[in-house]
């Protein structure tokens, strides 16, 4: 498995993102992790940044998670902002039951707030504003976006390339960018 996260942020650095490594990891898992599937937590404790040239898209790492964790997005931002737009306790609850069982591991601002988690499942999602909730697989397992990460195929997936690959300055090796 860490060969596969190596060679996903080598892929994203040759796209243009920023890598840091991963800072040494502090005892016991975070809280907002702790129902996350091993490869999650793997993932996010495999580097200490990965984002997108602008930094409007990164992946969050296992600090995000951490409470004390200081940024300008917390790490369930999309949940909060859910949280507050509900009119009643129902859609309130509804809101809660959904996160329950996914975890975040990307966020964007770049468009708009939109996000990729892994469902309890192991599906990774996409959402985006205004229904966050409204949320779409589009690949299952997250092993399966790494390794799309890593090959950049032909047949693409337009949520996962627009959110990675097409920022400003950003080349795309297939149009000869």
């Amino acid at each position: 498995m860490t060969e596969l996260f190596r060679r996903t942020a080598e892929a994203l650095q040759e796209a243009g993102w920023q890598y840091e490594p991963p800072l040494p990891a502090e005892d016991g898992v975070p809280s907002a992790l702790r129902t996350a599937p091993e490869t999650v937590i793997s993932w996010v404790s495999s580097f200490s940044l990965l984002s997108s040239s602008d930094e409007t898209v990164w992946f969050l790492s296992r600090r995000d998670y951490s409470t004390g964790a200081e940024g300008a997005f917390a790490w369930n931002e999309c949940e909060q902002l859910s949280i507050r737009s509900a009119i009643t306790d129902d859609e309130a609850a509804a809101v809660s039951r959904f996160w329950e069982r996914h975890v975040p591991i990307l966020l964007s601002v770049r468009d708009g707030y939109e996000y990729l988690a892994v469902r309890d499942d192991g599906a990774v999602v996409h959402g985006a504003e205004p229904e966050f909730e409204e949320a779409v697989v589009v690949f299952s397992p997250l092993e399966d976006l790494l390794r799309y990460i890593i090959a950049r195929p032909a047949a693409r997936n337009g949520i996962v390339e627009r959110l990675l690959f097409d920022g400003a300055g950003i080349p795309d090796p297939t149009r000869g960018d």
